[in-house]
């Protein structure tokens, strides 16, 4: 049994911050305790002058693995992970086959197992009455929730995404689920104690947006006027009212939007089971920034104004947004090189989650303690992970992220490790670093490298969310 003291750091929870040594025996937290009074240990860590956090969290990533292999996979993305800070990451569920059944869950986890730098997590993929009676299944073998792509077609054979209607014929097309479909998936998923979290952006909008506009895509101001504020405000509203029809705890995952906020707010103010995400793209970026980065910032929901992103961070201050997560969506650098019509939505993103994160807290956008919650407490008891992760205290699995408040980091393509080296956040300085990763008492970055051997593993929610 290895034992690990991280001493003479300040500890920082969403309770507040005190100077304590964290004591690890056998990938655990055993004690916080006064700074100097602890035994010995098979190892120490001088955290003296350090913030140190519950490990990291990214509930949004999307490794491509397997089906785009070109594009990313789970051990780039998860070795990326650890570089930033992170510790544990929730993998969406949309890769080729997509995990919308229990066999492939088993598959997918056992595939990722052997490649997985920090522990993970799965999603399920809903997709209406097309696997109503695999949820159950799927619950029980562990997903951490269910992801309904609202208002997305999907192929009919690999059931990726359509973004494009037009380019396939009808029958190779499993056509969106109605709402009558959506209100029967929260009514089931309410009766499981489920999560289900949703893409919220209204087709039927998007689709008029795009007619009158009237040609393809050139501008930045084309790509928001075809994807505009209310399609992700008519989508959060019909969801507030799914979830206080039903009882269904539902998700908003990348909210972008001063509407959604406020949307959301309301909602959480009179009971409604809703909670949302947002992603550092919307709390760092604008529409101003197109002119410097171009087509590079293109996601969806689109970056928006300065007015939203203020809206946003004022969300994560008051508990609106009680969750942060990267939307890590890589393509190859060819493709995020062409025009903004032509290139796919999406980013890499799960290595400069926490610089960016930091990098708002040192400027005073949030404070360590809301910090503490959006990347890990808060995170972890919404999949219901708490306090195995997101915690620190005597117990938890001992993930530690580390950060140096008074240093700096520059966000560079050459060091990223992802497969795709090209991030919108080339060049940006922040300030704060996070200079180590520990997983389960052992360290798994040191300066932005990632250091030792594969050790990731599949984490399930706690036994009483389960069936």
């Amino acid at each position: 049994m290895s034992s690990l003291r991280v001493s003479g750091g300040t500890v920082v929870t969403p309770q507040g911050q005190r100077r304590a040594d964290v004591r690890v025996e056998d990938e655990r937290v055993v004690a916080v305790e006064a700074p100097g009074t602890g035994g010995r240990v098979d190892e120490e860590i001088d955290a003296t002058g350090k913030l140190v956090f519950p490990g990291f969290i990214d509930p949004h990533v999307h490794s491509r693995d397997p089906g785009f292999p070109e594009k990313e996979d789970f051990a780039h993305s998860t070795r990326a992970a650890a570089a930033g800070g992170i510790t544990t990451i929730l993998e969406m569920p949309n890769a080729i086959p997509p995990v919308a059944d229990a066999a492939t869950f088993v598959e997918r986890a056992n595939h990722h197992g052997r490649v997985a730098f920090v522990d993970f997590g799965l999603w399920g993929l809903a997709l209406g009455v097309q696997n109503l009676d695999q949820l159950a299944s799927l619950l029980a073998a562990g997903v951490v929730g269910f992801k309904l792509f609202w208002g997305y077609a999907l192929h009919r054979e690999t059931k990726q995404l359509v973004y494009n209607l037009a380019e396939y014929a009808p029958a190779e097309l499993i056509m969106p689920p109605g709402n009558g479909e959506v209100l029967r998936l929260c009514q089931e998923i309410a009766r499981m104690g489920a999560l289900l979290a949703a893409h919220c952006e209204d087709r039927g909008l998007l689709e008029e947006a795009q007619w009158q506009l009237g040609h393809p895509i050139q501008s930045y101001a084309d790509l928001l006027g075809a994807r505009p504020e209310v399609s992700e405000a008519a989508s959060i509203a019909l969801a507030a009212e799914f979830a206080r029809a039903t009882g269904c705890r539902v998700h908003v995952v990348h909210m972008s939007s001063a509407r959604g906020v406020d949307l959301v707010r309301q909602a959480r103010q009179a009971g409604v089971p809703l909670s949302a995400e947002t992603c550092p793209q919307y709390l760092t970026l604008s529409d101003q920034d197109y002119t410097r980065l171009g087509g590079m910032m293109k996601v969806y929901p689109p970056v928006r104004q300065l007015g939203d992103q203020e809206a946003l961070w004022q969300g994560v201050e008051d508990g609106v947004i009680t969750s942060v997560g990267s939307d890590h969506a890589p393509h190859t650098v060819e493709q995020k090189r062409l025009p903004l019509g032509e290139q796919p939505a999406g980013n890499v993103g799960v290595e400069t989650l926490g610089p960016l994160m930091v990098d708002g807290m040192v400027r005073g956008r949030t404070s360590p303690e809301r910090l503490a919650l959006v990347l890990s407490e808060g995170t972890a008891r919404l999949y219901g992970l708490y306090p195995q992760k997101g915690a620190i205290q005597p117990g938890s699995d001992a993930d530690l992220t580390i950060v140096d408040p008074s240093a700096t980091t520059t966000i560079r393509n050459e060091r990223l490790h992802s497969k795709q080296k090209i991030s919108p956040w080339h060049g940006r300085p922040c300030r704060g670093a996070i200079t180590m990763t520990v997983l389960r008492g052992r360290v798994i970055m040191r300066d932005g490298e990632p250091v030792g051997e594969v050790a990731g593993r599949l984490i399930r929610p706690a036994p009483e969310r389960a069936i």
